[in-house]
């Protein structure tokens, strides 16, 4: 009999506990609605260096109608609840970037499984996604799992390459991506950039077909790149400390023998343990970070995304 009534109290507090959730639940999501009304503002700014294109950010920016990022972001936060909004707007920041760099680029791995996972929420909306989707890119971008994840440091190489030239490398950058460069050093990237020519870098780098913004970007991309390569930056440190502009302190990196030393901050940590998946877009994936909005592993893809 004593079992029984344990058993009877076990169950009763399992319906208890379902009962409160359900009753707050409400709450919940009209707080999360009201923050991210609040905060939304802060998602509209991406932080980029001037190589990006600012039509191109304003296109994400109109794509994304507010009413279905509200929704979405609700949906995230109620499986994330001890997370603020300030803290999930860094998030919406990382994927707004990714989706930058993945209708710039032709092949871009996403390497953070909660940055994935808010994409994931977006696709869960059919319409509203597809209606972004037309809008941003002009064609659906797909998104497919693996059947196990796959470890791609010379993805993640190219991730760094990319994103370090494009946007502010900051804190958040870190704790969401993890550090920069921790396979190699790009030295294939940067040959290539330094030896083809405009033309032939669009056949090998740029995604086709993209939008005029998209591509304007990526000639900025290359002939930014042209001009810095040839420096090394003696105040890189100082430059990177005041504007959070990471190229310069890249550049020297990687003109250097060491993987860490002074550079430590940004670049060239030891390798972590794969563990774990991410996802691609267009021709991408994800991975880790050091944070409780990352996985940590440091160069896997477990799933991936195309247009059509």
């Amino acid at each position: 009999m004593v079992y029984f009534y344990v058993i009877l109290s076990a169950i009763f507090a399992v319906f208890l506990v379902k009962f409160v959730k359900g009753l707050s639940e409400p709450a919940k999501l009209e707080r999360y609605q009201n923050e991210f009304r609040k905060y939304h503002a802060e998602t509209l700014d991406l932080h980029a260096t001037e190589i990006v294109s600012e039509a191109l950010i304003e296109k994400l920016n109109n794509a994304l109608d507010p009413n279905y990022m509200e929704t979405v972001n609700a949906e995230f936060r109620l499986k994330h609840p001890r997370d603020s909004q300030i803290k999930v707007n860094q998030v919406w920041r990382e994927l707004k970037r990714y989706l930058i760099m993945a209708l710039v680029f032709g092949k871009v791995e996403m390497f953070n499984s909660v940055i994935d996972e808010l994409w994931h929420i977006m696709l869960k909306y059919g319409q509203e996604y597809e209606e972004f989707c037309q809008a941003f890119i002009g064609r659906t971008i797909q998104h497919h799992p693996h059947s196990a994840p796959v470890f791609k440091p010379e993805e993640r190489t190219l991730f760094d390459f990319y994103y370090v030239q494009l946007f502010k490398v900051d804190s958040h950058s870190i704790q969401k991506w993890g550090k920069f460069f921790k396979h190699d050093k790009g030295q294939t990237l940067l040959r290539d950039f330094e030896t083809l020519e405009l033309e032939q870098l669009k056949e090998k780098y740029m995604r086709k077909p993209t939008s005029i913004q998209a591509e304007r970007t990526f000639e900025s991309f290359t002939a930014q790149f042209k001009e810095n390569r040839p420096m090394t930056e003696l105040n890189w440190r100082k430059t990177y400390e005041q504007t959070d502009y990471a190229a310069p302190a890249y550049f020297t990196y990687a003109s250097t023998d060491d993987f860490d030393s002074e550079f430590k901050d940004i670049f060239g940590n030891e390798p972590n343990t794969v563990s774990s998946g991410s996802a691609h877009a267009d021709h991408g994936g994800h991975n880790s970070s050091h944070d409780s909005s990352s996985d940590s592993s440091s160069s896997c893809s477990s799933c991936s995304s195309c247009s059509s």
